[in-house]
């Protein structure tokens, strides 16, 4: 019998990516989340079982139909910064609760000893100034999508201590690829190929990007090596400021202009957010493949497919 994982979550932006890099690795996908879906398209994606659902007691046990599992992958979540100010009780079910729910599915149900996978952000340590940040930083988040990410790590703590699950919380950094309809590359492309080319902040905030392939190789590392109980990884590859980024991406859009940033600063988000991800490369043989220049032209070349009528 080869192994079985579920993915909760598995629609999104970056649980599609990991059902696929598991199935091309033998596993079998058993999949829950938001999303219509259908079955050829998931299967497309690797998955041979899709329920579209919250995450629930029923829907988990509904998905899982009582076998052994090898691995539970959370993929759900709140994924924004200003969202979490604007809708914090929201993003807090979305952050908290449901992994509060998977924790105890897998507690309490007769699914075997799954190793869980919990997605986490680098929000969990606030500004640290001007550093490399490592998993022994302390966590002191200072945006609300921080702090529910810090109490959703603090669950997996407490049922990993008093409980006995083996967990791996994996911290990502700035994570894009073909797809993301949504944060900074998305919202600099629409603005960028109509002539706008005014943005936010300084252009100095510097961040570690990761390739969604490459976040999503590393869940799946972090599902299935040999490790500790409970197990902590950081994931980013390349370093690079929002100017250098959006430069980057106005070179690849022919006639785009360069752009000019307001000065104005958001809140709850740090100067400086970047990673030593050594850990992970040593403890899981994980390495990253794609390149933020390379990355940066694959999401243009989708953006000028994307956006087409």
């Amino acid at each position: 019998m080869g192994k079985l994982a579920l993915v909760a979550g598995a629609h999104g932006f970056i649980g599609r990516h990991v059902c696929r890099i598991l199935a091309e690795q033998g596993v079998t996908v058993r999949a829950l989340g938001h999303g219509a879906w259908e079955e050829a398209d998931a299967a497309r994606w690797g998955v041979s079982r899709w329920l579209e659902a919250d995450i629930t007691f029923d829907s988990l046990a509904a998905v899982a139909s009582g076998d052994t599992l090898d691995a539970v992958i959370h993929c759900a979540g709140g994924g924004s910064v200003s969202y979490s100010y604007g809708a914090p009780f929201d993003d807090f079910q979305r952050s908290v609760s449901s992994v509060a729910t998977l924790l105890e599915f897998v507690r309490s149900a007769r699914v075997g000893k799954p190793r869980v996978v919990i997605t986490s952000s680098a929000a969990v340590y606030g500004d640290h100034g001007d550093e490399d940040l490592d998993e022994s930083n302390a966590c002191s988040p200072i945006s609300p999508y921080g702090f529910n990410k810090r109490a959703a790590e603090d669950l997996c703590r407490s049922y990993s201590t008093f409980f006995g699950l083996e967990i791996s919380i994996v911290r990502l950094f700035s994570v894009y690829g073909d797809g993301l309809r949504k944060q900074l590359l998305w919202d600099a492309m629409n603005k960028l190929s109509t002539g706008n080319q005014a943005f936010f902040g300084t252009g100095r905030e510097l961040r570690d990007w990761i390739h969604v392939e490459d976040a999503a190789a590393l869940l799946c590392a972090a599902a299935q090596a040999e490790q500790g109980s409970l197990e902590i990884y950081n994931g980013g590859h390349d370093k690079a400021t929002t100017c250098e980024v959006l430069t980057l991406l106005s070179e690849c859009f022919e006639g785009m202009p360069q752009p000019i940033f307001t000065g104005e600063v958001h809140t709850g988000n740090p100067q400086r957010m970047t990673a030593d991800s050594g850990y992970a490369r040593r403890q899981l043989g994980w390495h990253p493949q794609v390149p933020l220049s390379a990355g940066l032209r694959r999401y243009v070349d989708w953006f000028k497919f994307a956006r087409q009528p």
